[in-house]
This record gives structure tokens, sequence and C-alpha cells, in this order.
């Protein structure tokens, strides 16, 4: 007999950390009975399982879109969903990443760090100040760099982990794991990936 589950779909469920309050709560139930998604003959990292409601398989839209070379983005004040071709002029190093970094006045010191393999990829790992790490993943490609992201949130999904902050430019991905929060160096390393994004002239 297969087994039914009992829990609420709101808005925000399908798409990850978005926010819905215009749609009141309903109780359904739901079937946990999709074993996989494929995506042009891969299997996707999925950390939000697909649900099956009234014979109709629920995916989240992020992961889905992405994976076929789109951004999906949550547009809180038109409460809509909007997809998009991913646009990347030019594949980044990690040589520019670095560089970014380092113009935001940050100090990136060599050290032998150990972190997740994502997608195949191992990252290269610096050491910010006294017990800052930053890992910087460098894909040959968008759809790559998306599913080293997938894999990641699978990993978190299961482990009690101190969760960095994670930037992403093109085929690049950065994990930030902060000691001090005090120290805001995230915001720098923000600046440093919207550098990266930014049009070069």
């Amino acid at each position: 007999m297969k087994k039914f589950v009992c829990g609420f779909l709101i808005g925000g469920f399908l798409f990850g950390s978005m926010n819905a309050f215009a749609e009141p709560l309903y109780q359904i139930a739901v079937r946990f009975n999709v074993k996989d998604i494929v995506v042009n003959g891969n299997s996707l990292p999925l950390a939000n399982r697909p649900i099956n409601y009234n014979g109709i398989t629920y995916v989240p839209v992020r992961a889905i879109a992405e994976s076929l070379g789109y951004e999906a983005k949550w547009n809180a004040e038109d409460q809509s969903v909007e997809i998009n071709i991913a646009k990347m002029v030019s594949l980044v190093t990690v040589d520019m990443v670095k560089q970014a970094i380092k113009a935001q006045g940050l100090p990136l010191n060599d050290h032998k760090l150990s972190y997740y393999t994502l997608n195949k990829i191992e990252p290269v790992s610096y050491q910010i100040g006294e017990m800052e790490h930053v890992h910087i993943y460098v894909y040959k490609s968008y759809e790559d760099r998306v599913r080293g992201r997938m894999e990641f949130e699978v990993i978190q999904s299961k482990t009690d982990m101190n969760v960095p902050f994670i930037y992403e430019a093109g085929n690049a991905l950065i994990f930030y794991v902060p000691f001090k929060k005090e120290l805001q160096l995230d915001k720098k390393l923000q600046t440093a990936t919207a550098h990266l994004l930014s049009p070069k002239e």
C-alpha cells in the first residue's frame, strides 16, 4: 500500500525561499512517489522531493529551469515566477574570481582546506584572516555550475552544518564560510560577485 503524506502546499513550496501571503493555506494529501527527475539524460540532485497531487507532478521550478539553461527568480512585487534564458557573456576563471575578491581589500591566503566535491569539481580554497574560508568552484558551463549547487543543497538538507554564504557568477560557484559574522565580509564578497557579473568595457 502506497503511503500518503499530509502536508501544506503554499505558493513558495515549489520555488524555494519565496513567500506568498495572498492565498490561504489548505491541508492536502500528497504522494512522494516520484523517484527521480531526469533532464537530458542526467538525474537531478534535488533537496526538495517532487510530489504527486491529483495526478499532477509538482517539481521545484528553479531546479528544472536552471538545468535547462534558464534563470528563474521570484518577483515579490508582482507575486510571479520569472524564467528567462541565462545569458553568460564569457566564462569566469579562478583568477578572475580572486582578482574581484582582492579588489575588495580581502587577502586570500593559500590553505589546504577540505571542502565538498560538487559535480566532480574540487574547489580552490583560501583562508581570509584567522578562520574565514572561501571556496571557489569553476565549471565548464552555467548548467554544470547549477548542478554543483543542487548537489550542495542535497548535502545541506542531510547534514547539520554551518551554512555558508553562496554566490553564483556565470560558471563560478563561490562559498564563503564565516567565523565572525560581525566582520560582514559577506557584503564585500557580494560586491565582488556583482563585479564579475557586470559587463566588461
